[in-house]
């Protein structure tokens, strides 16, 4: 059975050349138009396809150009965004600086016035001071030249005394009257006289207040030596002249 399908499909094969050698001519003739009409119609339709193509192009173009835009302002807005937060960060930094400056400034200054009012009030307080000490020591000063004359007025008291002594030596039958012209030099003189016998110097050297303690207090203004410390206090007329104390000044005898 396969020899004769072997067979048959020989003479099939010797028939269809037979066929193509009687209608050569015809056949290339149809094989050719058949062919540019196949290249004609892919030409048209790739050239009916390029319009299409280059609009899809061109609207992808423009779709990409308009993403890449707005890229660029979103990129742009968020780096202004950026800069201004850090320039905001920036402020309320120096800001916060400023104010801690300021503060401490301030307080420094507060602390300061506080020493200069410190200060200012212990400089018055020395002023015064010095006032005062410069008073006290005019005062001490005066006070010391009063002194000064009081001791030089009291040496003369003295002085005349032992002159009054000596007198009464040479005249001892004048009695008191040799001592001087009045009575309150006479108790001036007998009251500092040392060497007045020992009747006379207990009668004439004791205080004419009391007439117990020796006299050691001498009276301004009329400088006389008639009253003790004691009776100094309470005293403000002198017993001999019956003159106004204004002050008096301690003797001490040696």
């Amino acid at each position: 059975m396969s020899l004769n399908y072997n067979h048959n499909n020989y003479n099939v094969q010797e028939e269809v050349p037979k066929e193509n050698l009687v209608s050569t001519g015809l056949r290339l003739s149809y094989d050719d138009e058949e062919r540019n009409s196949s290249v004609t119609s892919a030409s048209g339709s790739i050239v009916a396809a390029s319009p299409f193509s280059q609009s899809l192009d061109d609207s992808l173009r423009i779709h990409l150009h308009r993403q890449k835009d707005e890229l660029d302002q979103f990129l742009k807005f968020q780096a202004a965004q950026m800069a201004k937060g850090v320039r905001d960060i920036k402020q309320r930094q120096i800001a916060s600086l400023l104010n801690t400056v300021e503060q401490g400034v301030s307080r420094k200054l507060q602390e300061k016035d506080q020493e200069i009012e410190i200060m200012n009030r212990k400089n018055k307080e020395l002023v015064e001071r010095i006032k005062q000490v410069t008073t006290e020591a005019q005062n001490w000063h005066h006070r010391a030249k009063y002194n000064e004359s009081v001791v030089i007025a009291l040496k003369n008291n003295l002085q005349q005394a032992m002159s009054h002594n000596n007198n009464k030596k040479v005249t001892a039958d004048q009695g008191k009257e040799g001592f001087g012209d009045s009575e309150i030099d006479d108790a001036a003189s007998s009251y500092i006289d040392p060497n007045n016998n020992k009747k006379m110097g207990n009668q004439r050297m004791r205080c004419r207040m009391c007439n117990a303690k020796e006299v050691s207090v001498l009276l301004v203004p009329c400088r006389h030596l008639s009253l003790c410390k004691e009776c100094d206090v309470f005293t403000g007329v002198c017993p001999v002249c019956k003159s106004l104390k204004t002050s008096s000044v301690q003797v001490f005898f040696s």
